[in-house]
């Protein structure tokens, strides 16, 4: 297991290691976790997909959602991690804090937006990604198939499992 590294070593490493390297080193959890979304949308296409054309119509419909989603992230997520790298470069490390939580609180504050007008307008919502009164139907079943009675903590339980995962990565890259 490798040791923290103060922030003169960051620097040091960041300034003076080949450029290669860091790319991959910096761009490796990003490729990661999109190659994961990417699988997981393959499997679970090719899993409902055998149920019947609707219910792969309705998998369609979700991961449009989830792109959009994932934009709105990537903005913050991108511009945050911009201006963080200028900061650090000029060792104006507690700009680069600040921004650092700008950006995580700017993006939860979003998405919690997100969650609820996406509750309030799930129909014309659903019906602009191309949803029918059919892949409406699917949703319905499904959320009684997966045991869900109250659709009204389905999000809260997503945004919790996601914030587990993102404790998890933050561990995980520390750990490394």
């Amino acid at each position: 297991m490798k040791r923290a590294q103060s922030p003169e070593e960051k620097v040091r490493h960041l300034t003076t290691a080949p450029i290669p390297q860091l790319v991959g080193e910096l761009s490796l959890p990003t490729i990661i976790s999109m190659l994961v979304t990417s699988f997981y949308n393959m499997a679970d296409t090719f899993f409902v997909g055998r149920i019947n054309t609707q219910s792969t119509a309705a998998v369609g419909v979700a991961f449009s959602a989830m792109a959009f989603i994932q934009a709105v992230s990537f903005f913050f997520g991108h511009g945050s991690g911009n201006y963080i790298s200028r900061c650090l470069g000029a060792k104006r490390y507690e700009d680069a804090e600040r921004m650092a939580a700008t950006g995580f609180f700017s993006s939860l504050g979003i998405g919690v937006v997100i969650a609820v007008l996406g509750n309030v307008f799930i129909v014309p919502l659903s019906r602009m990604l191309g949803s029918t009164e059919t892949t409406f139907y699917v949703i319905a079943v499904y959320f009684g198939a997966a045991g869900i009675k109250n659709t009204r903590w389905a999000v809260p339980a997503a945004l919790c499992a996601d914030l587990a995962g993102f404790a998890f990565s933050a561990l995980f890259a520390r750990l490394l």
